[in-house]
């Protein structure tokens, strides 16, 4: 609700519960379609569930003999984006952070993993990324993770937002094609639409667009405009704007 109220400050509170209500649809109708993604979505029949929006720039991103990352958010079903490029035959790479529990951890991976997406841990992963983006490899990455007090401070639907710079900077180092990407529910099991938002080549980039900033600043506008669309499918619970620079104060 806080996340929201800053937002949408000119918003009710009964239609920010509503958001809030259509949030935890949204996240639990994801949960059901990934228990059952394996079983009823496969190489033939995926166009029966998902809709592809802007097919021709995902492809240029994903043909390109650059490498390519994939980035999206904690929108939708964004666990669907990497399961659906290996069902396009893409292999990708994930950065993700192991889940606390050790078994949903394990059921997880094992559905990221069925179709050739593999998994990296988050921590000390910076040299394998920059090789594999070197190689030409995909890239898939939530990019809307906050960096702490290290990252580059951006604005994010009208608050200060702390974003990763390595982000950017592995885009940049192998010019890669940045695509944005969102799976977007339509509110029943297994009626998706698979959004490209955006393609950034990195190579054609003009000199005062290719920097960390300027990279950081155009995929989160993606990011932003994806959620205008369907606020409800965002994870306003999504600690997205915690600020590390504010000292806490210690009572008692």
């Amino acid at each position: 609700m806080d996340n929201l109220r800053h937002v949408y400050p000119k918003a009710s509170g009964q239609q920010l519960q509503h958001v809030i209500y259509q949030m935890w649809l949204s996240l639990f109708l994801m949960l059901f379609e990934v228990a059952q993604a394996p079983r009823r979505i496969n190489r033939y029949n995926w166009r029966n569930h998902i809709q592809v929006a802007n097919v021709e720039d995902l492809l240029r991103g994903l043909l390109s003999p650059n490498p390519t990352m994939l980035l999206s958010g904690h929108y939708g079903n964004f666990e669907l984006a990497g399961f659906v490029a290996g069902l396009f035959g893409f292999p990708s790479f994930t950065i993700a952070r192991p889940l606390d529990n050790p078994l949903m951890n394990d059921y997880i991976n094992s559905f990221r993993s069925r179709y050739g997406q593999f998994i990296l841990p988050k921590k000390g992963v910076a040299e394998t990324v920059e090789r594999l983006l070197k190689q030409g490899e995909t890239l898939t990455v939530l990019a809307d993770q906050s960096a702490g007090k290290k990252g580059v401070w951006m604005d994010f639907m009208g608050r200060p937002a702390s974003c990763h710079k390595a982000l950017a900077l592995y885009a940049l180092t192998t010019k890669a094609e940045v695509v944005v990407i969102v799976a977007r529910h339509h509110w029943k099991m297994f009626s998706l639409a698979l959004d490209c938002r955006g393609l950034l080549n990195c190579e054609t980039l003009a000199s005062e667009s290719a920097t960390i900033k300027g990279i950081t600043s155009w995929y989160n506008q993606q990011l932003e405009d994806a959620i205008a669309i369907a606020p409800a499918q965002y994870w306003w619970l999504h600690r997205r704007w915690k600020d590390p620079r504010k000292r806490k104060h210690l009572h008692g």
